[in-house]
């Protein structure tokens, strides 16, 4: 009988929703009345994501290729031993996030510190620790060749790449590979940036490769397959010989919505969700054209993470607003922002079997002192459900945790998982009142 991992509903059973062989409705008594909301992992699928990448790019053989995880999509450190026991790199956009893969272990040379802005401190730690720094624009260059010299070490560099691809098809805000956007540098505007590094190469700069990031929730992949066209032509090793690395990046999207036929009236939309496989597949061929000394980097952002997490929160009650009926909850934008922020979907269901239950439309609230407080619109879910009843919102395992915040003074949620006997870990304590108040009374 195969094991089952991740989060999966058993149909029939009294306590249908599972973490791995254990059911959700368990794991919260075990806990003995937890505050609520807070985080739950799987990292049984966790690992299973990214072994899933991992084969698959095995298939691009003989081209060598590697595994890189976006912290910002999640950046707690329990996560940081699978993925350096995995060999996946660290794509790093803070100093913070830097700092805190060097501290565990991470080799250098697996870690990309990426953005359109870096700090002073920052850039110093990357290049003196021996990071790959993304060179975003004309006037980052300029400052990472000033404080190699003060250094006196050469900055290991890759340029990061704007290639005009537009039709991405994801939300306004999620877009970064379009001629007007914020990060990294135009392809038809590369040469002054060229030209600067011809100048210091060797000496205080080697240019390693080239990055590309495509954008969020990706599901299209022949933007994919375009991208790597339009990159394969920059790697002219007679002008730059220590060229060797060709990132793609951008978040492969998952199935937001496949536990929708749970709830008659929460429909599947009709956007084709890639695999991985597909996503491997549509940069097999271009690849080829590569020479065959180049690696390249897969960076594909949610998909390894975002499947691996639910928010558990609790009913605080019912209120009809007109003609909507509203359910108010525990958890709010500051758990889980997404929604408010993107009008993004995260499955909404309860932990129990209700499925005899009528289920009728909310609009699922939180009591955050914001109209943009909802976590879902016009949600199937039982009418019967009262104050202390318990929820599970799905797939916030990516950008949820990461963009929490304390706003109306609410400290962040607890965050568990289950090890591999069963136990439950304590992956981060839950904020209290004192915590956030601490910083203020600095004497």
């Amino acid at each position: 009988m195969t094991t089952k991992y991740g989060f999966y509903y058993k149909e029939g059973y009294d306590d249908p929703l599972c973490i791995d062989q254990t059911s959700v409705k368990q794991f919260i008594e075990r806990l003995s009345s937890p505050p609520t909301p807070f985080l739950l992992y799987s990292f049984e699928q966790f690992r299973h994501n990214i072994d899933t990448y991992q084969q698959e790019l095995k298939n691009l053989a003989p081209i060598r290729s590697r595994l890189s995880y976006s912290m910002k999509a999640n950046y707690n450190p329990h996560l940081l031993p699978i993925l350096k026991s995995a060999k996946v790199m660290l794509t790093t956009v803070s100093g913070g996030e830097m700092q805190l893969a060097l501290s565990n272990g991470f080799e250098p040379s697996s870690i990309i510190y990426n953005g359109n802005g870096k700090t002073d401190e920052s850039i110093e730690m990357a290049i003196d620790a021996g990071v790959l720094l993304n060179v975003d624009s004309l006037f980052d260059l300029e400052i990472i060749l000033e404080y190699a010299r003060q250094l006196n070490k050469i900055a290991n560099v890759l340029i990061r790449v704007n290639p005009n691809l537009s039709d991405t098809n994801v939300h306004a805000y999620n877009i970064t590979a379009s001629k007007t956007s914020k990060f990294g540098t135009n392809i038809d505007e590369l040469e002054p940036i060229y030209n600067l590094i011809e100048e210091n190469h060797d000496k205080w700069i080697r240019l390693y490769g080239f990055h590309c990031h495509l954008g969020s929730t990706i599901s299209n992949t022949q933007i994919i397959t375009e991208c790597v066209q339009k990159l394969i032509p920059l790697f002219d090793i007679k002008r730059f010989p220590h060229l060797r690395l060709l990132n793609i990046g951008g978040g492969l999207n998952i199935d937001y919505k496949r536990y929708a036929q749970r709830t008659k009236n929460d429909k599947n939309d009709d956007i084709k969700i890639p695999t991985i496989e597909d996503y491997i597949q549509s940069i097999k061929e271009p690849l080829q054209l590569l020479p065959n000394t180049i690696e390249l980097i897969v960076e594909p952002g949610r998909s390894l993470i975002a499947n691996s997490c639910i928010l558990i929160t609790r009913v605080l009650g019912q209120k009809s607003t007109g003609s909507i009926q509203q359910l108010v909850v525990d958890a709010s934008m500051t758990e889980c922002i997404r929604p408010a922020l993107y009008q993004a979907y995260h499955h909404i269901d309860t932990i129990n079997s209700l499925s005899t239950d009528e289920r009728i439309p909310f609009d699922v609230v939180g009591p955050v002192c914001e109209s943009g407080d909802f976590l879902g619109k016009q949600r199937c879910l039982p009418n019967t459900l009262k104050r202390g009843d318990f929820l599970a919102i799905f797939d916030v395992g990516a950008y949820c945790s990461s963009m929490s915040s304390n706003y109306n003074m609410r400290p962040r949620p607890a965050e568990y998982t289950l090890d591999e006997h069963e136990h439950i870990k304590v992956l981060k304590k839950r904020e209290t009142n004192e915590d956030l108040l601490r910083s203020f009374y600095v004497e």
